[in-house]
């Protein structure tokens, strides 16, 4: 019979006493401690040592936060998911500290300590590997617990949404009447799904202005899905018309889905730090999941509370239609992107311009207006024709040699033609001409506002402009990349036009 070994409990508090200790507790400790020693040297060679838990739990995230050993005589301390583990260098049983010098011959002692768990931190613990990425929070950037609440929250209304459009669909179609014709209703059912497809192609041409109106295309998707369920949900009341506004729905549902995945790539990309898409990518597939699959139990249950009447059914399905809506909102509020559009350049320049400094990711992404058309220009400088037509900036032959010996070390020729500003792009103009252009254009519209003359080219204000431009863009762009901002490559969205030109032109005889 294997023997039973219980952990060292520590030593009962002794009373202070001002005698010595007696002879026969002296003895008494002394056999107690030969015994233990006889007893360590009979233990058996085949027993699985049980694991010493720690009396107080201990919190892993603020462990993994840590930079300094727990102790100061550790010279390293290596953090797992169920314990910690501590490596000590000693010599003659001695502890040599961290900042000491080792020698050949110091031995290495390691010491492991589990981490104790109650059933509630375990959950959260395993919640946690499902939903956030290896190495969190280190591995991801800021807004990201933020972005994951609110995206379970948009998948959740958005089931619940789904389920009141996909009943209304089936009653339209017939689904529990028996002069339901099963192949007429089968037909309908998958012209309504090629239609859909048809709506993906159609939207997928908008192109890069998923990647430059990221915030806006997420929040118009969701606009769109909400209309598109709520014309399936009505489409009972007009049966006859079920299969032209099924159509008309499923392509909307189709361009919504285009816009949600395309711009999904992009905010995922900026929690990225250690080369983790992947991972980011799956964790929040998986909050999706998680979302819709309780979000559609709940629609479920509405669903059967308001069958039976019109008006129930109408404000559960408004209800959770806007709850999906301010979800989507605040799921894309808070993300911070570091690239440059159109209305976070503008932003950018207009506080430059104010402030005479460059502000912060956080203050820029919160800052910008995300219920705008994203088609549009910014508000700031609404008259910007960038990649205009070279014969537009210059109608005539002094106008083209004025533009080209001004701007003759540029790859951009900027001007104010016809009440408006035009910046032609080189062939090999890169993103920072484009945003050296656009911070001319915003000096020289502030400008324009105070001195300009109406019916006129304003030259002396472009040339001020440009002096001003091609004095502040360098210290400009190196501070905005110190505060986080991506000028490499920036996504103004110019018009596909370019123009190849020579800069050395004899100059104009008088």
């Amino acid at each position: 019979m294997l023997p039973l070994f219980l952990p060292d409990l520590p030593a009962p508090l002794q009373p202070k006493s001002n005698f010595s200790p007696s002879s026969a507790s002296l003895s008494s400790s002394s056999s107690r401690s030969q015994r233990q020693k006889r007893t360590a040297q009979s233990k058996p060679a085949f027993v699985f040592p049980r694991k010493r838990r720690s009396l107080e739990p201990v919190d892993k995230e603020k462990l993994d936060s840590e930079s300094e050993p727990v102790s100061s005589e550790a010279a390293a301390v290596e953090y797992v998911r169920t314990s910690t583990r501590q490596f000590f260098v000693n010599r003659s049983g001695r502890h040599r500290r961290g900042g000491a010098l080792y020698r050949e011959g110091d031995n290495l002692t390691v010491r492991e300590k589990a981490l104790s768990k109650t059933w509630r931190g375990r959950f959260v613990d395993r919640l946690k590997r499902l939903a956030f990425p290896e190495g969190y929070p280190q591995s991801v950037g800021p807004g990201f617990v933020e972005y994951t609440r609110w995206r379970l929250s948009a998948f959740f209304w958005g089931g619940a949404v789904g389920v009141f459009s996909t009943q209304g669909l089936l009653l339209a179609v017939g689904v529990g009447r028996q002069s339901a014709a099963p192949l007429a209703a089968a037909l309908q059912w998958v012209i309504r799904d090629g239609m859909g497809r048809a709506g993906r192609m159609l939207f997928s041409q908008v192109g890069n202005g998923f990647d430059a109106e990221t915030k806006q295309y997420r929040l118009m998707a969701a606009l769109v899905l909400n209309l598109s369920c709520a014309l399936e949900s009505v489409t009972p009341a007009v049966p006859h018309l079920f299969l032209p506004l099924a159509c008309i729905a499923n392509m909307a549902k189709g361009a919504s889905t285009v816009a949600a995945a395309s711009t999904r790539s992009a905010i995922y990309r900026s929690f990225m730090r250690r080369e983790n898409l992947g991972d980011i990518t799956a964790k929040q597939e998986t909050v999706g999941v998680a979302g819709d699959l309780m979000g559609t139990a709940m629609g479920i249950l509405l669903s059967r509370a308001t069958a039976g009447s019109r008006r129930l059914a109408t404000t559960a399905f408004l209800t959770v239609s806007l709850a999906h809506l301010f979800s989507a909102y605040r799921e894309i509020k808070g993300i911070q992107l570091a690239t440059l559009n159109r209305q976070r350049a503008h932003m950018l320049i207009k506080h430059y311009l104010e402030e005479g400094k460059v502000p912060n990711l956080r203050l820029g992404n919160s800052n910008e207006r995300i219920v705008n058309r994203p088609w549009l220009d910014s508000l700031h400088a609404p008259n910007i024709d960038l990649g205009a037509r070279l014969q537009e900036c210059a109608p005539d032959a002094e106008a083209l040699q004025y533009l080209l010996r001004l701007y003759k070390n540029e790859r951009y020729l900027f001007t104010y033609e016809n009440a408006r500003m035009k910046i032609v792009l080189r062939n090999d103009a890169k993103s920072h001409d484009c945003l050296k252009a656009f911070l001319q254009a915003d000096y020289f519209w502030n400008r324009y506002k105070q001195v300009g003359i109406r019916e006129s080219r304003n030259r002396e204000l472009v040339e001020d402009a440009y002096k001003f431009a091609n004095s502040r863009f360098d210290s400009f762009a190196r501070e905005a990349q110190l505060n986080g901002w991506l000028t490499n490559s920036v996504l103004l969205r110019p018009i596909g036009r370019r123009a190849s030109w020579n800069s050395s032109m004899p100059s104009s005889r008088r």
